[in-house]
């Protein structure tokens, strides 16, 4: 182990245990998002187990009258929470214009309510990102770690978010801590797995493909470069002593 590694303290009681079985469906715990979305479409096809992992996979393809980049997006759908510890092991190859995540997202942040928590995002060739959103997505801080085997094999990412503050983990070493010493973080949240495309709305009100957003670049070779697989082997969430659970 490396020095300053985490270690998963003994007081820490589990919560969600999501290790995904071949054969349990994935709407036994999760909503799956469907429809536009930026550059491309949700789709409840595109989330699945295979051999014992889930799986969200990117493909250009047509599915019900809809032509182009179809990938998946699935929330948890058992609890909502606030604070807590949160941990995904998941392997991202490399490719532009798709953006994977693991994250934290509340009911109302357009209202100003509540704060987004990018646990983990990765659109670039080398670096990952943590991020906060809030104030209606006025206001924003990040972290970008450079890992120069990001897309080699899996990783582990994980946040401990208590009443005082947040610290994020990538492969069990501390990359962000953000202090919270007036407790303003504390909005219910519910619990994301997604990709999303690189795009914005066309003139037609159909998904254009382009440079309007983040990452990269964006996605040129749907032949070559797709299907790109998201994979994630487990999800863990832990009471680490200030988790607050509410109804979904």
């Amino acid at each position: 182990m490396r020095e300053n590694c985490f270690a998963l303290p003994d007081d820490y009681r589990p919560v969600v245990i999501q290790e995904f079985s071949d054969g349990e469906p994935i709407g036994s715990h999760w909503n799956f998002m469907s429809g536009q979305r930026h550059g491309g479409y949700w789709s409840k096809d595109q989330a699945f187990v295979d051999d014992g992992k889930l799986v969200i996979r990117t493909e250009y393809k047509n599915i019900s009258g809809a032509r182009g980049y179809h990938t998946g997006a699935v929330i948890w759908r058992e609890n909502k929470f606030t604070y807590g510890y949160y941990e995904a092991r998941c392997k991202v190859d490399l490719i532009k214009g798709v953006w994977s995540a693991f994250w934290l997202m509340p009911d109302h942040i357009g209202r100003g309510q509540g704060y987004e928590i990018d646990i983990f995002e990765s659109a670039w060739n080398y670096f990952a990102e943590s991020t906060l959103h809030w104030n209606s997505y006025k206001n924003q801080s990040k972290k970008r770690v450079f890992m120069k085997n990001l897309h080699r094999g899996y990783h582990t990412f994980a946040l401990d978010w208590k009443k005082n503050g947040l610290v994020f983990y990538y492969d069990g070493a501390p990359v962000w801590r953000v202090d919270d010493p007036e407790g303003k973080i504390n909005f219910p949240v519910s619990l994301w797995l997604s990709c999303e495309i690189n795009g914005s709305v066309g003139r037609n009100g159909k998904p254009k493909v382009g440079r309007k957003w983040i990452g990269n670049g964006v996605v040129t070779d749907k032949r070559n470069r797709l299907p790109f697989d998201y994979i994630i082997d487990y999800v863990k969430v832990y009471d680490n002593g200030d988790l607050i659970l509410s109804e979904f």
